[in-house]
């Protein structure tokens, strides 16, 4: 009796059929995962490369501020004994014509009276400052980069200013140099000629979020609000550097310390997103002849697989219909299901102990250092203020070189398995690195934090270590509290150990921030 095909799905169609299918979904997999890790990627690197450019052009702004507040030094300098009319006015004008830094050099004297300017054509000598953000530099008598303003002359302006004392002095004024913000300015030329990314827009922020400079000139002296999608990192990159995504941009940031002003580097992320794409369509095109000739290998493989295994299913069909009841597809398939639901369930124990065993101490058993960080990183996402608890060990080296490093291993574990059992369940217990540990109590504040350090050295010294007659320990006392820098407080809580040491060792000491 010869085997039937017709009707039934036989081996060689369904190797064929599930390689196929696996390729597909391998490939499809692959392109999409390729596409979104290029695609993490690309915006990752768009906004490391913003924030260096950022960082480079608040560098080179910060470079050329210093450097007017130098010629602008030098020219007060000049005018501090000779403070006339004609000296005022060569004084203006050698400035002007020597640096080109300015597009004109104003003197004002102390009741707020321009009383020289350069050009002579400006026309605004002899009139009188009005406003409160034109009178600036007047209030501060120092050197200043006031928030830009609408000058005399009806120009929107920054300028920078240097005041002028006599050799008794006496403030006389000052001189400033005037930068104007909408025409053609050497600040315009300096941040304009870039070679960083085409795609990429430049901002210039003033400290009140003015715009002094934009890679679209139409938008000079607008001013962004807290509704503004570049607020955040306005408001972020008054304090540091950084990048971050707000409002579609991809966009890095730095500070101008000089003058309060903050350097914006922006990409359109949907333009970032679109060059992945171009690339992923580029790769998907390369690869399609690969995937062809895959495919027919699959099919010459599947062929060769199962031509055996073809024959001998027809030879037992021939001898005998005893198995024809056997759903033998369906119980290699049952197999293979329970062969990989029990394959993964032990992988994903293995994965868990390795994950315990990476937060744990070996030898005390509790927390290690990458533990105490999740816990504190959890802590600060929380804003859950805890106390720091540092101790360590006082003359532990004398333990082990008395009774050998087995018994100092046996100390450290039975010290921390009674800090374990003094904390609460929620309280983070770690050794921070050999004799040292290190405990994080949420909740707690400083008087209860010296209680309970005290209470855990009282303990430790009233426990049995045996062979060892007494252990001791000195311990450090801060607390955390939002705002706080973590670093900040572990290094606290380390300087109270270290104090605690150096007046005589078992004993307690605090230190908090601010």
């Amino acid at each position: 009796m010869k085997f039937s095909r017709f009707g039934v799905i036989d081996l060689r169609q369904v190797i064929l059929g599930f390689a196929v299918l696996c390729v597909m979904v391998t490939l499809g997999n692959q392109f999409i995962i390729n596409y979104r890790v290029h695609g993490q990627q690309m915006v990752a690197h768009t906004l490391a490369s913003n924030q260096a450019y950022a960082s480079k052009l608040s560098d080179i702004t910060e470079q050329f501020l210093n450097s007017l507040q130098m010629q602008l030094r030098y020219s007060a300098a000049q005018l501090a004994d000779n403070n006339t009319p004609k000296s005022q006015q060569q004084e203006t004008l050698r400035l002007l014509e020597q640096t080109a830094s300015f597009n004109s050099v104003v003197v004002v004297n102390e009741q707020g009276v321009i009383t020289s300017t350069a050009p002579l054509t400006l026309g605004v000598k002899g009139v009188r400052l009005q406003s409160d953000s034109a009178k600036q530099s007047l209030r501060a008598q120092a050197p200043t980069i006031p928030q830009p303003f609408v000058s005399p002359a009806s120009n929107l302006i920054v300028s920078p200013s240097h005041p002028i004392f006599s050799a008794d002095e006496q403030y006389q004024g000052y001189i400033a140099g005037t930068i104007y913000l909408h025409g053609d300015n050497i600040l315009s030329r300096l941040l304009g000629q870039h070679f960083h990314n085409d795609k990429a827009n430049i901002i210039v922020l003033s400290e009140n979020g003015s715009v002094i400079y934009h890679s679209q000139r139409q938008r000079v002296g607008a001013k962004i609000t807290p509704a503004s999608p570049l607020w955040p990192a306005f408001a972020n990159a008054q304090m540091q550097s950084g990048s971050e995504g707000v409002g579609g941009m991809l966009v890095g940031y730095a500070p101008v310390r000089t003058a309060n002003w903050v350097v914006l580097v922006g990409t359109e992320r949907n333009q970032v997103v679109e060059s992945v794409g171009n690339t992923i369509m580029n790769v998907l095109a390369k690869a399609a002849p690969v995937t062809v000739v895959t495919l027919l290998v699959i099919w010459y493989l599947a062929n060769l697989i199962s031509a055996p295994l073809r024959q001998l299913a027809q030879r037992v069909a021939d001898s005998s219909k005893e198995y024809d009841d056997v759903p033998t597809w369906f119980f290699e398939a049952k197999t293979l299901r329970n062969a990989l639901r029990t394959y993964s369930n032990e992988q994903h124990q293995r994965i868990n102990d390795l994950n315990k065993a990476s937060l744990t101490d070996p030898l005390t058993g509790i927390g290690n250092r990458r533990y105490m960080e999740v816990f504190i990183q959890s802590m600060v996402a929380d804003e859950q203020a805890f106390a720091v608890i540092t101790l360590d060990i006082d003359h532990f080296k004398r333990v082990n070189d008395s009774y050998g490093h087995d018994v100092g291993d046996d100390v450290i574990q039975g010290l921390g398995q009674l800090l374990q059992s003094s904390c609460r369940e929620y309280d983070g217990v770690c050794r921070s690195g050999g004799e040292e540990f290190l405990l994080i109590l949420p909740g707690i504040g400083k008087k209860i934090a010296l209680e309970l350090a005290e209470r855990l050295r009282v303990a430790i010294q009233a426990h049995d270590f045996t062979p060892v007659p007494q252990v001791t320990v000195s311990l450090g006392v801060s607390l955390w509290q939002p705002g706080c820098s973590v670093d900040a407080v572990l290094k606290a809580a380390d300087n109270a150990l270290y104090r605690a040491k150096q007046r005589g060792r078992n004993r307690c000491e605090v230190e908090l921030l601010g």
